[in-house]
């Protein structure tokens, strides 16, 4: 692949205030007398979204061991992983992420994965001057705060949800349209930006339901739903949620196309069996891709950890070697001067693909519409 850098709200406030008190510190030498650094990781490693934040962390451990074993960012630095577990709740990630600031004096947060997490944990890491760069959040707000130390590699909402409409006109020939969301950041910023561009796309949303995470029995919903008689269903959330969802939109007889985004993981397939056949989604990244820095980190990925993964893999993986890449231009792992390297970011080649970052951190891609078939991604056509 080349050179390594080129491989690839209340409550937080005031944790905010007290993380600077104790920002990041470095200094520590390792046995060959490099600087040691420390990146830390937050994201779900227990309840409904571990196995994507799991995913997240290995990727992360996988970059930071390949950096260090070729010798450290641009020879001068080693890296020290933290990971913790905020267990996709705001109030946990808050508090793990000031342990991260105050406590292991990170250099850099990569994560969270709910967007809830990230737009509470923004505030600390940019009072304390900590560039965070989030692989999985998508809420389009995140990136509307004014934050200057937030960046992120997954594509925003508003990408995900042109992807889906063009698909709804131009595949489904669609007309009217439902949709079900999560009651998070993630899912009801999603439908906000649905109502508003749905006409864009000769689209009329007849029906909207709004479901709670963890909530296993979604027929109330799907008979509203199944009432308005649409042409496809958006589903927003994640992978536990529509796994049941598409078992029981079968039990209840409704054959209309499922569309959305949030839930391409293997654990979709494990959970949803044969239901899951015919689900349509979004992503920057599929393993079915065949490009030659896919395939690569396909095969270390199952190899190292023996199991498969979601685009969250790919994205901290691109997460850690875009900031290794910063620091090698700004020659100093000094907050400030790391942000505006990253903003400055031009043309990176990563295995999830090309990055470049707008003034506000945002990162904009060009995504695929994938299809389970036989429990097996297959990229659709979008020409």
């Amino acid at each position: 692949m080349g050179k390594y850098w080129r491989s690839a709200m209340g409550f937080a406030a005031a944790a905010a205030v007290l993380g600077m008190l104790s920002g990041c510190q470095t200094g520590t030498k390792s046995a060959d007398g490099k600087e040691t650094v420390t990146l830390g990781v937050v994201g779900p490693l227990t309840g409904n979204a571990a196995a994507s934040g799991q995913v997240q962390a290995n990727a992360v451990e996988m970059a930071v061991e390949e950096i260090n074993a070729a010798g450290g960012v641009d020879g001068k630095y080693m890296i020290k992983l933290v990971k913790e577990d905020d267990e996709g709740v705001p109030a946990k990630s808050v508090t793990v992420t000031q342990k991260l600031v105050n406590q292991n004096n990170i250099d850099v947060l990569i994560g969270a994965l709910n967007s809830s997490c990230t737009l509470a944990d923004m505030e600390i890491t940019a009072a304390n001057k900590i560039p965070q760069i989030t692989p999985c959040s998508s809420a389009q707000s995140i990136v509307e705060q004014g934050n200057e130390f937030i960046f992120r590699t997954t594509a925003t909402d508003t990408t995900h949800i042109k992807t889906l409409l063009q698909y709804f006109r131009d595949k489904i020939k669609g007309k009217k349209v439902a949709v079900l969301y999560e009651s998070s950041d993630f899912g009801t910023g999603a439908f906000s930006k649905i109502q508003e561009m749905a006409p864009e796309y000769g689209a009329e949303v007849a029906a909207s339901e709004m479901y709670n995470s963890g909530e296993k029995d979604f027929s109330v919903h799907l008979t509203k739903i199944k009432q308005a008689n649409p042409d496809a269903i958006i589903i927003w959330g994640y992978y536990t949620e529509a796994a049941l969802i598409s078992k029981q939109v079968k039990q209840n007889g409704i054959e209309v196309p499922l569309i959305g985004t949030g839930y391409n993981s293997p654990k979709l397939v494990e959970l949803g069996g044969d239901a899951v056949n015919g689900l349509i989604f979004t992503t920057a990244f599929t393993e079915a891709n065949p490009d030659e820095k896919v395939q690569a980190f396909d095969k270390k990925y199952k190899e190292i950890y023996q199991q498969s993964y979601d685009q969250n893999a790919p994205q901290a993986y691109d997460s850690v070697y875009l900031w290794a890449d910063a620091v090698k231009r700004a020659g100093t792992v000094d907050g400030q001067a790391v942000r505006d390297a990253l903003l400055a970011t031009k043309d990176f080649e990563g295995v999830a693909g090309i990055y470049n970052f707008s003034p506000n951190g945002e990162m904009v891609k060009t995504l695929m519409v994938v299809q389970i078939q036989d429990g097996k991604h297959t990229i659709i056509p979008m020409d």
